[in-house]
């Protein structure tokens, strides 16, 4: 078999399912590698599952990642494995040991097996520290990492890891740090402020009364959708001049900003927000220095 498969772990989940639909629609090979192989996401965001190849396994699992890079002729591996932020929170052992012992099993088999790149999804709280009085002037790719909740350090962790194997042993590692991600996926139904814009949606669609609990602030929203684009982007592209990237929307929104658009399409919906305690903190300060790439 010809080494040019693209190896995307967590595949099935709500960014993997795009990316999977994205990189069929540009003539590459993916293998969706992923513990619960989510088959009706999969066809709900439009692959044709007959057109790609599964592969059920964990990425804890380093003989079963090996294993499915020999077998399909994997040349590049998009990560997408992960415990999502509150998830974490809620489960810190867990989240510590998925989110970076996986990525370190992801990056031990890209060496022993070859692999030309891995690109790896980050998150804009890996700087969250960094920000706000006395902070930088502006924010870019350079801004300095200084997570302050778990998830952001493993976040931070698997950056510094891949940075390493990737100078050390001589293959391509880059990072596409996303925004608040959020659309229908049952991973939402873990994290706070994804299962609320859910719940917003799903009201305005039946044209119910809701009461949602919304915590936050400001934020940086970006679609699922919109993230595999970058994801896949930057997994594709050959001779990147930088490996480090930031995927956002490049605008702030409100709750209640995504009310009252939900509510000018669906005028029957009455959606409340309710005020309540953050899970974790966000980075929700970046938009106004804002000079990524």
């Amino acid at each position: 078999m010809s080494k040019n498969g693209i190896l995307v772990t967590g595949g099935s989940g709500l960014v993997g399912a795009y990316a999977v639909r994205m990189l069929l629609e540009r003539g590459e090979r993916p293998v969706v590698f992923d513990v619960a192989v989510n088959e009706r996401l999969l066809q709900a965001v439009g692959v044709d599952l007959k057109l790609i190849s599964v592969v059920r396994g964990d990425i804890l699992d380093l003989p079963g990642l090996i294993s499915a890079i020999r077998d399909h002729g994997i040349d590049r591996m998009l990560h997408l494995a992960a415990f999502l932020g509150e998830e974490v929170q809620r489960r810190p052992y867990s989240g510590v040991r998925l989110n970076l012992m996986g990525t370190v099993n992801v990056l031990e088999a890209a060496r022993l097996e070859g692999v030309s790149r891995v690109t790896f999804p980050s998150s804009g709280t890996v700087y969250l520290g960094s920000l706000g009085e006395g902070g930088p002037k502006k924010i870019d790719e350079a801004i300095a990492l200084n997570p302050l909740s778990v998830y952001a350090a493993t976040k931070a962790g698997s950056e510094f890891l891949g940075r390493t194997y990737a100078q050390r042993f001589g293959f391509e590692f880059i990072v596409v740090r996303f925004a608040a991600l959020y659309g229908p996926s049952p991973a939402g139904l873990k994290a706070t402020r994804e299962l609320a814009i859910q719940a917003m949606v799903r009201a305005a669609l039946k044209g119910e009364a809701a009461s949602i609990k919304w915590p936050y602030g400001p934020a940086e929203l970006l679609y699922g959708r919109d993230a595999a684009k970058g994801a896949v982007l930057a997994c594709l592209k050959d001779k990147l001049k930088n490996n480090i990237f930031h995927i956002g929307s490049g605008e702030m929104a409100t709750g209640e900003q995504i009310v009252a658009a939900l509510t000018k399409h669906f005028p029957k919906a009455k959606i409340t927000l309710l005020k309540g305690e953050r899970p974790m903190p966000y980075p929700e300060e970046r938009i106004p220095h804002d000079q990524s790439r």
